[in-house]
């Protein structure tokens, strides 16, 4: 990545920047079947600096952006992340964190922790066989439901993304086992072939 990636929403009647998504990374600890963005185990954190995501926060907000959402990959991978999440909140945006809630380390709890910032991820099954097969990772189903708890627990704003990826896969039953763990905010998305 060379440049920021860089996507937003407009609200018309203002003609002003609503949010914009920052794919900051292409590692991710997954290999998900479906990623838009081919990453993985093996992508890269680019070649932008985290003055340069400064600047492109900077530049967000000043054009009236509220939230700015950081992506890739797997965001937590990125060693800047935390100054990145400061730099959005003093800029005065809110910040949610697209993660697939495999691997946070606690000190990454304690900055997510902070007012301003929530959480996303997808879920894919009730299963961990068949939420594992479409990840490409074994164990991630546990290690994501770990992480959902954790943050419900610390009392993160999280939503989560039913990601269909399969004709037979067990949606419904995903949804109802988000609702069961407490995440209120549930969407479902198709991509099955």
């Amino acid at each position: 990545m060379s440049a920021a990636a860089l996507s937003c929403g407009t609200n018309s009647a203002r003609n002003s920047l609503d949010f914009v998504w920052l794919e900051i990374t292409g590692r991710c600890q997954l290999s998900c079947e479906h990623c838009y963005a081919n990453s993985g185990p093996t992508g890269t954190h680019g070649s932008m600096t985290v003055n340069q995501w400064e600047e492109v926060i900077t530049e967000a907000a000043a054009l009236g952006a509220k939230m700015v959402q950081f992506i890739g990959g797997e965001p937590t991978t990125h060693p800047d992340l935390p100054s990145l999440i400061h730099h959005a909140l003093v800029s005065g945006t809110e910040v949610e964190i697209f993660s697939n809630l495999v691997r946070i380390q606690r000190d990454l709890w304690n900055v997510f922790s902070q007012p301003g910032v929530r959480l996303a991820t997808s879920y894919y099954s009730d299963q961990a066989s068949e939420h594992d097969r479409i990840t490409g990772r074994r164990g991630s189903y546990l290690k994501t439901r770990e992480g959902i708890k954790e943050a419900i627990s610390r009392g993160i704003p999280l939503r989560a993304g039913v990601i269909s990826v399969r004709h037979d896969q067990h949606v419904s039953q995903a949804a109802q086992e988000l609702e069961i763990l407490g995440v209120a905010n549930i969407g479902l998305t198709t991509c099955a072939r």
